[in-house]
C-alpha cells in the first residue's frame, strides 16, 4: 500500500462536517437551510467514516505487538471523549429541561439515559425528561447510534485478519460482505417490519464498508488502483442510481470513493496540526444543534442559529481534544504526532 502522504485528517473532519450541516436541517426544521438536504448527505459520511475507520483500525492492529494492545489503543480512542459527551448532553438537559433542576435531577429517566449511554446501548433510552419536547426530534443526541456498532467492528478485525491469514485477503473481504450483504438485504427486503430498515443499518450491516477499508489497508494495492477506483466510484456518485440497486453498490462505490480521495496529496493541507478534531465534531453537534434549536436561534434566523451551531460544536471539539482525548492517546498515536507536525 502506497505510503506516501495522504489526507485522512481533512476527509473525517469533512465528513463530521457534512453530518452536522445535515443535522442542521433536519433538526431545526428552518426552511432556510431546506437546501442543505441536497448538498449534503449524513448517510455517506457515515459510511465514509466506517470505511476510513476500517482502513485505519487495520493499520493500527498491524502496529500492534499484541490483541491486547490493539484494543487498549481503541478504548483510549473511543472512550474518553464519549463519555464526555455524555456529561456534554446531562449538563444541556438539566439546562433545557421544563421539568427544572431538582424534578429533572430526581427523575429516575435521567439516570436510565446515564445509564444507557454509557454502555453504548443509546436506542434503550434518547431521550432526558422535559428536555427537546418541542423540538421537531426529541432525542438528545441521535449521532450516537454509530459508536456501538464501531466498538463491534473493533471487535470483529482480529476475526477478519484470522480470514485474512487462513484463506487469503480476498476471501476475508468476499466472507465479511457475505455476512454484511445478507444482513442488510434481509433486513431491507425480507423483513416485513417497520423496523427493517433500522436494523438493517445495524452491525454487520454496515460491516462490507468497514471490510473494504480493511482489505485496501492489508493487500498490495498501488495508488494507480485507487486513483481509478476513486474516478469509477465519483462518476457512480454523481449518477442517480435507484435502489435496491443503490444499496448494494454503495458498499462498493463509497468505501472506494473515500480511501482513493485519501491518496490525492494536493488535500493534505496540515488540518492535524489541530488536533483531531473530526471525532469531536461528530460527538458535539447534535446535542448543540438540539440546544440551539431549543433556544429559537434558527426561528430568529436560521444563519445565525447556524453560526452559533457551529462556532459551539468546534469549541467543544477543540476543548474535548486540548483537554481529554490527547491526554490518554499514547505519544506514538498518529493523532499525536500529526499535531505535532
Amino acid at each position: 500500500m502506497p505510503t506516501e502522504r495522504n489526507c485522512f485528517d481533512e476527509i473525517r473532519l469533512a465528513l463530521a462536517c457534512i453530518v452536522l450541516f445535515a443535522h442542521a436541517h433536519e433538526l431545526s426544521s428552518a426552511a432556510d437551510l431546506a437546501w442543505m438536504a441536497d448538498w449534503f448527505d449524513a448517510d455517506f459520511a457515515v459510511k465514509g467514516f466506517f470505511a476510513i475507520s476500517g482502513y485505519l483500525v487495520s493499520r493500527s492492529f498491524l502496529s500492534s505487538r499484541t490483541t491486547f494492545e490493539y484494543f487498549e489503543k481503541r478504548l483510549r480512542r473511543i472512550v474518553p471523549a464519549y463519555a464526555l459527551a455524555i456529561l456534554y448532553c446531562f449538563l444541556v438537559g438539566l439546562f433545557a429541561s421544563d421539568l427544572g433542576v431538582a424534578a429533572f435531577l430526581t427523575d429516575l429517566a435521567t439516570y436510565r439515559y446515564l445509564g444507557a449511554n454509557l454502555a453504548f446501548l443509546n436506542f434503550l433510552q434518547p431521550t432526558l425528561p422535559g428536555v427537546f419536547a418541542g423540538n421537531p426530534v426529541m432525542a438528545v443526541n441521535g449521532a450516537l447510534w454509530t459508536i456501538k456498532i464501531e466498538l463491534m467492528l473493533y471487535c470483529v478485525l482480529p476475526v477478519l485478519f484470522l480470514l485474512y491469514r487462513r484463506i487469503g485477503h480476498l476471501g476475508g473481504l468476499l466472507a465479511a460482505l457475505a455476512l454484511g450483504v445478507a444482513w442488510y438485504g434481509y433486513f431491507t427486503y425480507g423483513f416485513d417490519h417497520p423496523a427493517g430498515a433500522a436494523i438493517a443499518r445495524q452491525f454487520p450491516g454496515q460491516l462490507p464498508y468497514f471490510a473494504i477499508g480493511s482489505f485496501l489497508a492489508v493487500a498490495d494495492v498501488g495508488r494507480r488502483t485507487l486513483f481509478a477506483a476513486l474516478a469509477i466510484s465519483a462518476i457512480y456518485l454523481l449518477l442517480s442510481v435507484p435502489a435496491p440497486a443503490s444499496g448494494m453498490l454503495n458498499m462498493l462505490a463509497y468505501p472506494l470513493f473515500v480511501i482513493g480521495l485519501s491518496q490525492v496529496p494536493g488535500l493534505s493541507l496540515g488540518v492535524g496540526r489541530l488536533g483531531d478534531l473530526s471525532y469531536g465534531v461528530y460527538l458535539f453537534h447534535f446535542p448543540t444543534l438540539q440546544l440551539v434549536t431549543h433556544l429559537g436561534l434558527f426561528r430568529t434566523s436560521p444563519s445565525l442559529g447556524l453560526a452559533v451551531s457551529v462556532l459551539v460544536t468546534l469549541t467543544m471539539a477543540f476543548l474535548s481534544w486540548r483537554f481529554v482525548e490527547k491526554g490518554f492517546l499514547r505519544r506514538s498515536s498518529h493523532y499525536r504526532l500529526a499535531e505535532a507536525g
